[in-house]
């Protein structure tokens, strides 16, 4: 087996476990924070450290223009988001809006919101997931791991005449089943993760394409944040319409 593959065994190790480690250590500071249902506070704090880690690791590796730290294709950037990404997003915010109010009924299932009984936390919750929610994971997720498997990897299918690397495959699989951690830390159940599977599958492939035809984390970072925002909006308005019944 070749040597990178080790190394982003590695990474991704890495990553789990410090990450674990700094929002423990925030957890024992600042508990009434970042107590388990603020997940907007976790969140934010958990993105910065993602930062800070793929920055790391890319110079460790020495910085390359495959991270994605590139404005070179800002058109074809701005075009895949407005043709692909929020096209995407709009129709599956509209998708699980519907679902969500069938949830409501229980004619569907209904992921648990915890974080729009306060307030504070569902403004907490819009701003992190509009601003935030996207910039650590894609600098790591397609930035770091997809450059560098991109680095390393040849070879592609071909879907019609369009060839979908490996390196773009193998980071959407890693970044579907690295969401499993939400289970773990009970932001998640098991039933809530197999519901957001179809989404986080299509979503990561926009992600990795997005990434693969433009080497620049702009696009990816802008879908990612509009996407988990208008869900999020979709998710409020369809508890906030049964509510009002």
């Amino acid at each position: 087996m070749s040597v990178f593959y080790f190394i982003v065994a590695g990474v991704l190790i890495g990553e789990y476990s410090t990450g674990r480690l700094f929002m423990k250590t925030l957890r024992r500071g600042f508990p009434s924070s970042f107590e388990r249902k603020a997940f907007w506070r976790r969140g934010f704090a958990g993105q910065f450290w993602m930062v800070f880690f793929s920055l790391v690791i890319m110079g460790s590796l020495g910085f390359s223009e495959q991270f994605g730290f590139t404005l070179q294709n800002l058109n074809k950037s701005l075009w895949l988001v407005l043709s692909l990404g929020l096209p995407f997003v709009a129709l599956f915010s509209v998708g699980a809006f519907i679902l969500m109010k069938k949830g409501q009924t229980g004619k569907a299932p209904m992921p648990s919101a915890d974080w729009m009984k306060n307030p504070s936390d569902r403004k907490g919750h819009l701003v992190y997931c509009f601003t935030m929610n996207g910039v650590g994971e894609e600098m790591f997720y397609r930035g770091l791991i997809q450059g560098y498997l991109a680095m390393n990897m040849t070879g592609y299918v071909l879907l019609g005449s369009f060839p979908l690397m490996y390196s773009t495959i193998l980071a959407s699989v890693i970044f579907i089943l690295v969401h499993l951690e939400n289970v773990m830390t009970r932001d998640e159940t098991m039933a809530e993760y197999l519901f957001m599977l179809p989404y986080r599958t299509i979503i990561a492939l926009i992600l990795g394409v997005t990434f693969q035809l433009t080497t620049s984390l702009l696009a990816p970072i802008i879908i990612h944040n509009a996407s988990n925002g208008f869900l999020s909006i979709a998710a409020f308005r369809a508890v906030k319409d049964n509510k009002s019944k």
